[in-house]
């Protein structure tokens, strides 16, 4: 019973793909009701920057008992001073040198449209269709009315 959200769009406001991990609250805390209290989360970024972020909220040192965020963060960019390839360069540069490994084989598109078909078919059968929305925005207004009938936001919006 784990939600699982996904925003995609062509021009969004930023360019970026991102795996967000949010990890659930305990229901019970020793430490009470938490002033500023942010969720722990696990942040995954593809492109354009790659890393890994890991920010959670901790005890600080001492007797006392209050939280604050922390941030662990790995970042690929800065482990080497050689410019790295954007997505779309990588894929024209394994072209020409004739390697396949950012390319899908046949059967994982047709697994990926076993996996896409069913929404497309209830999308016709409830006669919607994905939203429109401004170049530049973060995508439609129902994207966030979306998350806010489950009582989150997305990552930008909190």
């Amino acid at each position: 019973n784990v939600p699982f959200f996904l925003r995609t769009g062509k021009r969004l406001q930023k360019r970026q793909s991102e795996i967000i991990i949010e990890f659930a609250d305990q229901p019970f805390s020793i430490f009470g009701a938490v002033a500023n209290h942010e969720p722990n989360r696990l942040i995954i970024s593809l492109q354009p920057d790659e890393s890994i972020q890991l920010a959670m909220m901790v005890k600080e040192p001492g007797s006392g008992m209050t939280l604050h965020p922390v941030k662990l963060s790995l970042d690929l960019q800065s482990s080497s001073d050689k410019r790295r390839a954007e997505a779309y360069e990588r894929l024209l540069i394994d072209v020409i040198k004739g390697r396949l490994t950012h390319f899908m084989r046949r059967d994982e598109l047709e697994a990926a449209w076993m996996w896409v078909e069913p929404i497309l078919d209830g999308w016709e059968a409830l006669g919607d269709k994905p939203r429109r929305y401004s170049a530049g925005s973060w995508g439609p207004a129902a994207s966030s009315a979306l998350m806010a009938r489950e009582d989150l936001s997305w990552f930008e919006e909190s």
